[in-house]
């Protein structure tokens, strides 16, 4: 039996073309990257801008994912829409790409509940991947579920095994979530970019996923952390939040895409309906500066943990 999913799952971000096709190759070569450097890989989701994705785009993003993974870590696909129809149709092109699990809110332009949401899980469960629950409360909370939610998906539906829980991403919601659903998944992961963590692996979570533009300094947390090295690992922990903080937490999506840019990973850093000003000069230089000082502690290319 495969071991429980555990560790950080580097989220891909969207490049786009001039045209405004998506940069398949930067796909590929990020899922080199976080294959490479940490524990697992997640595209598309709310980092990855998912929304502003067709769902053809999605279906071929799989395919160059899993090409870029080459099955060394696990790969978890976003199949998040507001209909149980579109769900169902990423699920199965993502099970056709070779994903290991997908992942999913809610729907989330309507509020679904009792029998309509355990319905929708369902018709997603019998694709026949693990399902990993993202519950957040993005647009307001219409996706988000309750713990009784969580237990009743988790006890009806055997695909219902992992759970990203982000409702609000703060470390306590890991002891809580355990608490509420004990048993109920085999792995419970934070988000919040890996900002807690260490505090999230103590309170029995199973990781994090954050938008991978430092996936091997995460990555690399995680791995010291369950050799037994916490006070290495809080080290190398304390290091990648100098880089959340000033690139992600201030220019999320657009900080993220330069810095994979400017570390030699993707050819382009440009979002879709990004202008050419969306960093100016003062951010340009924070992350020239913040790339500098976290040099010491970026381990890729020289240094992988999974060949």
């Amino acid at each position: 039996m495969a071991q429980p999913y555990r560790g950080v799952f580097g989220i891909l971000l969207t490049t786009f073309a001039q045209d405004d096709t998506i940069e398949t190759a930067d796909l590929v070569a990020q899922a080199n990257f976080v294959a490479a450097t940490c524990q697992g890989i997640v595209w598309p989701v709310l980092a990855s801008e998912f929304y502003l994705l067709d769902e053809d785009e999605k279906t071929d993003g799989f395919v160059a994912v899993a090409e870029g993974n080459r099955q060394r870590v696990p790969f978890i696909a976003g199949i998040s829409s507001p209909t149980t129809r579109g769900a169902v149709r990423l699920a199965e092109a993502a099970a056709r790409a070779g994903a290991d699990a997908v992942i999913t809110m809610a729907p989330y332009f309507k509020k679904v509940t009792g029998v309509e949401l355990l319905k929708h899980f369902k018709a997603i469960a019998s694709v026949g991947l693990p399902i990993c629950i993202q519950n957040s409360s993005w647009l307001g909370g219409l996706s988000t579920l309750s713990a009784s939610e969580l237990r009743t998906l988790a006890d009806e539906i055997p695909e219902v095994q992992y759970l990203k829980e982000e409702a609000p991403a703060l470390p306590e919601t890991i002891s809580k979530v355990l608490r509420a659903v004990p048993g109920g998944f085999q792995g419970v992961f934070g988000g919040a970019g890996c900002r807690y963590l260490i505090d999230e692996l103590n309170r029995g979570g199973a990781g994090n996923m954050p938008a991978c533009q430092f996936a091997d300094v995460f990555g690399y947390v995680v791995d010291r952390y369950d050799q037994g090295e916490l006070m290495e690992a809080r080290r190398w922990h304390a290091a990648g939040l100098v880089g959340y903080n000033n690139v992600e937490t201030a220019y999320p999506r657009a900080g993220s895409r330069e810095v994979l840019k400017r570390r030699g990973i993707i050819r382009s850093s440009r979002g879709r309906y990004s202008g050419p000003d969306e960093l100016d000069s003062a951010a340009l230089a924070e992350i020239d500066a913040t790339l500098e000082y976290l040099e010491p502690y970026l381990r890729w290319p020289n240094h992988i943990l999974n060949p």
